[in-house]
């Protein structure tokens, strides 16, 4: 009788253990976070920019939920939990469309990686080597998403700064670029801050550029 209800209470504790941990992952579970409408500091130059109320995830797109959308996706054996790389504006964007969200806007992005004071990183305005995938963390690679708690932007968004440069939904003016923002594990300081930014063709597939979605209120 005690035995049976040892194991009894063994097997909960096991598979609370289960739950917590699948519904804690970032790789599998990537909540949408709201950023609340209002002002924020915008781009080097500090201008002043309004946004409505919207939601962002939380973490980058690991390599574990596109599988789960995309079935023959490829993802390199052990690296589920890191953000999905090598993949188009056009991958990303089909992909946020069909988990009912969209590719954020530029001004979006920034918003949520630097909160409203107009910070150089997310978590402040000195460079903070265990805060980030960049150069200096020497990694040589990706790391799985949330893995840097103290480079949290102020909504608590991980990973704006390094790891790999997201898609955003923007086209220059030629229409013929869009722009991945926020550096990556092979750039330094200087290029991982929360205005970095480069053009890329949309069809443009590289090891360092990934995403996160985005969705209206």
């Amino acid at each position: 009788m005690f035995f049976k209800k040892d194991s009894n209470l063994a097997l909960s504790c096991i598979i609370g253990l289960i739950t917590i941990f699948v519904f804690a992952n970032p790789a599998t579970s990537n909540e949408m976070v709201l950023i609340p409408a209002g002002k924020f500091i915008s781009g080097k130059e500090g201008k002043s920019v309004e946004l409505k109320d919207y939601y962002i995830q939380k973490y980058e797109v690991s390599g574990a939920e596109y599988k789960k959308v995309v079935k023959d996706a490829y993802v390199e054996e052990g690296k589920d939990s890191h953000p999905v790389a090598e993949v188009s504006y056009f991958d990303a964007e089909e992909y946020c469309k069909a988990i009912g969200g969209r590719l954020p806007t530029l001004a979006e992005w920034e918003k949520a990686a630097r909160g409203t004071d107009g910070r150089i990183y997310p978590w402040g305005n000195e460079f903070q080597k265990g805060a980030a995938n960049t150069s200096e963390a020497g990694k040589g690679g990706t790391v799985a998403v949330g893995s840097y708690e103290k480079g949290k932007s102020p909504y608590g968004i991980h990973d704006m700064a390094g790891n790999v440069w997201e898609w955003v939904d923007i086209w220059d003016e030629g229409e013929r670029y869009r722009s991945i923002l926020g550096g990556s594990y092979f750039e330094s300081q200087e290029r991982s801050q929360v205005t970095s930014s480069i053009s890329s063709i949309p069809d443009d597939m590289h090891l360092y550029t990934g995403f996160r979605c985005a969705k209206d209120k």
